[in-house]
């Protein structure tokens, strides 16, 4: 009966992979951890059917026959805790993004789902543990009791964990339909770059606190391990001046607000577009993918390229006698087109028009030419104005100077 039965629950499994694999993935955003689990989640659970059915048949055959229910219950549990979390997670996720749920609210249904775990491992400790506990002479009421504090402990740790996340969530929304949010390339705003980095630091302040405390409630010394924290801290930071120059450095940096996730800015050795800021560095991926990790005590001057406008100046040299009320013309019909054109319009602050001369050279006429646009959008423009420029000269008759070539020939030889 039981061969029959295992290889059917198996095969329903493996028929079903996918299904299963979706339901345990849960909705969108997944992180990576849970994604490996969901694709990972058949083969466990075919996994631990074999590993049931091989202890059970052992018990059998000793003549010790594992308690049924126990084995049931067990298997409901590791079948049916992910899909529940999964559920969880998503209505959890649903209400952090609904404006009218508090902080305190949001993190506390999400908390929820660390409960339901902290139950499920709880109730497989009472199943299979206390008989162990009962053979091996422990007092189940001083197991228990141990085993209720650490998980307050970790319940009141998980909340806070979850505290600070919905407001990071919450902070990175708000900051989000604005100056792009998580996008790719978009710049953030300076609450969406400052906060990853506070909660990252709150989050492990979080965790360090709860071991500590879950020592503590064991009777464990905790003193001596944080004077040796302590002490090593102190021999980093007086040996490693580099490393304590380039987090001051870039605390400074962000005080500043020097720069922000997504923006292009050019340091003293690299140049790119902002993809990740730590504590002590911050990657640039430059326009042909490599990444570069400037430490903070060695950037130097920044360059933001990226704030506030871009003013693009052009230059067009054409012959002398030049009609320059006619180039001032064509440039200005060129600026009105493009700003009616309503793919780059949104991108232009002050649109393209002439300057004048700028600049005689052997008996050449430098017509200098310019535009305002958003930063990081004005390439387009500048593609656009160029092709007009051409299209503009060669209707009206207007001939460009190439740049003479100079060299450093001596003078030719005589005869």
């Amino acid at each position: 009966m039981a061969i029959p039965a295992y290889l059917l629950l198996a095969g329903m499994v493996w028929r079903h992979k996918r299904t299963m694999a979706a339901a345990v993935a849960g909705p969108h955003p997944r992180s990576r951890g849970r994604s490996r689990l969901s694709r990972c989640w058949p083969a466990i659970v075919i996994g631990f059917l074999v590993i049931t059915f091989v202890s059970s048949q052992t018990a059998l055959t000793l003549g010790a026959p594992l308690p049924g229910s126990a084995v049931i219950v067990t298997v409901l549990m590791l079948l049916l805790t992910p899909h529940l979390d999964a559920m969880l997670g998503s209505w959890a996720q649903r209400k952090l993004e609904a404006p009218d749920i508090s902080i305190p609210a949001a993190a506390g249904r999400q908390t929820i789902r660390f409960a339901i775990l902290i139950a499920a491992f709880s109730m497989l400790g009472v199943l299979w543990a206390t008989p162990l506990a009962l053979g091996l002479g422990f007092e189940l009421r001083s197991v228990a009791r141990d085993a209720l504090g650490m998980a307050l402990i970790a319940l009141v740790a998980a909340f806070l964990w979850n505290v600070v996340g919905t407001v990071t969530e919450r902070a990175v929304l708000v900051a989000g339909p604005t100056l792009g949010g998580g996008e790719p390339g978009v710049p953030r705003s300076r609450l969406g770059t400052i906060v990853p980095l506070i909660s990252a630091v709150g989050k492990s302040s979080i965790l360090a606190l709860a071991l500590l405390s879950i020592l503590v409630s064991q009777g464990v010394n905790v003193w001596p391990l944080i004077t040796g924290l302590s002490v090593f801290g102190l021999a980093i930071g007086f040996g490693s001046q580099t490393l304590v120059k380039d987090v001051v450095s870039g605390l400074f940096f962000l005080i500043d607000d020097a720069f922000r996730f997504g923006e292009y800015i050019e340091t003293s050795g690299a140049k790119g577009t902002v993809e990740k800021i730590s504590i002590r560095s911050v990657s640039l991926r430059n326009s042909r993918g490599a990444i570069a990790t400037v430490p903070y005590g060695q950037i130097g001057k920044i360059q933001n390229f990226s704030r506030d406008w871009a003013i693009e100046k052009l230059s067009f040299r054409v012959a002398f006698d030049t009609d320059v009320e006619l180039v001032r013309r064509l440039f200005k019909k060129i600026g009105q087109d493009i700003a009616a054109d309503r793919e780059l319009a949104p991108d232009l602050i002050e649109t393209f028009k002439s300057k004048g001369i700028g600049d005689v050279e052997d008996g050449t006429l430098i017509i200098k030419a310019s535009f305002t646009a958003k930063p990081g959008k004005q390439s387009m423009i500048r593609r656009a104005a160029l092709v007009a420029v051409q299209t503009a000269f060669r209707e009206n008759g207007i001939k460009a100077v190439p740049k003479p070539m100079t060299t450093n020939a001596g003078p030719a030889d005589s005869g």
